[in-house]
């Protein structure tokens, strides 16, 4: 057994052809088993031309390591470096000499940089991060999504209508400043009949609200008016007719919200209520509407569409508010390209 083990004749403990690993190199040596393992690679990186042969180590150095690209190895055995050759063509990042140089170094996180998954990385941490503040606290959602270049007054101060504007231009600007201010129509009666009726009744409520003096004269004011409108014999609907002014820039809009049928029991109170002396019968009645469904239903007033169709004003509002918004958004970005 023992002349088994033994080197073959002619060759040298610690050659190639007898070593159990293969380093490599060109001229590397490594020590004897009795030399600690942090002198391992000292020799590494000095000339070649005076060689230091030694026996197999006790452990491998490293491992078999292959690197497309010209990179530098940390060993964590003995905290020796190693610079691997390659290809000059397979690099694939590379850190610019120059200081004076435009483009940045790859480093770490170059390939992220380029891909923009980074940037995507950050906005899904911050939508999760709002997502949860809003949870705990509602209120919040409008802190967070006040400020930016987009700014309106609804010509109204009742939440019903102010929240789901002020919802509908964040969703669509990300930023938005929305806030009410009461206003009303002059010559329309409070409960608008007709297309014609309820545009002028919101057009009015513009008008008032610039008149006032109370928002300056190239304030963007968006109206809500809900009006009935008579489809055909025992068939009416309710719906609202939204119209956004802005002076400033020379746009004014309009959309109108999902219709909600209306029970034609209902209309024959309104228009038993309203006398034939009264001085807008001509444009509605002396009701609004939301007052006689409540009590018929017997919920609140902002809630009677709900519970007749099972989608809540604030709905309603919401969708022909990001119509709205989505329109004036548009004009915006083809008067910035026509500059």
């Amino acid at each position: 057994m023992a002349s088994i083990l033994a080197p073959p004749a002619g060759t040298s403990e610690g050659s190639r052809e007898s070593s159990e690993f293969e380093f490599v190199g060109k001229n590397v040596a490594t020590k004897t088993e009795e030399t600690p393992s942090s002198n391992i690679l000292t020799n590494i990186g000095v000339p070649t031309d005076q060689p230091h042969l030694m026996t197999h180590p006790a452990r491998p150095i490293m491992e078999s390591y292959v690197s497309p690209v010209n990179s530098t190895v940390n060993i964590p055995e003995t905290g020796a470096i190693l610079n691997m050759p390659t290809d000059d063509k397979n690099v694939a990042a590379s850190t610019p000499t120059d200081p004076s140089s435009n483009q940045s170094a790859a480093g770490m996180f170059g390939w992220v940089r380029s891909n923009g998954l980074l940037s995507k990385v950050v906005e899904k941490t911050r939508s999760v991060t709002e997502n949860v503040i809003t949870t705990l606290d509602p209120q919040m959602k409008d802190f967070i999504h006040s400020g930016g270049d987009v700014q309106v007054v609804v010509a109204s101060d009742k939440d019903d209508k102010v929240l789901p504007i002020r919802e509908a231009f964040q969703n669509v600007f990300g930023q938005a400043t929305v806030v009410g201010l009461p206003s009303k129509s002059t010559t329309i009666a409070e409960q608008p009949v007709g297309f014609a009726s309820g545009k002028q009744a919101a057009l009015e409520r513009i008008s008032s609200l610039r008149k006032s003096g109370t928002v300056q004269k190239d304030t963007v004011v968006i109206s809500v008016e809900n009006f009935l409108y008579e489809v055909s014999e025992n068939i009416w609907i309710d719906m609202s007719c939204l119209i956004l002014s802005d002076p400033l820039r020379k746009i004014q809009l309009q959309s109108y919200s999902q219709p909600t049928s209306v029970p034609v029991q209902q209309i024959k109170i309104l228009q038993q209520t309203t006398g034939q002396d009264y001085p807008k019968r001509w444009s509605g009645f002396s009701t609004p509407i939301g007052g006689v469904m409540a009590k018929e239903l017997n919920v609140a007033t902002n809630e009677w569409q709900a519970a007749i169709s099972g989608i809540p004003r604030r709905q309603l509002l919401l969708l022909a508010g990001e119509g709205l918004a989505g329109m004036y958004h548009r004009h915006l970005q083809a008067q910035v390209e026509n500059v």
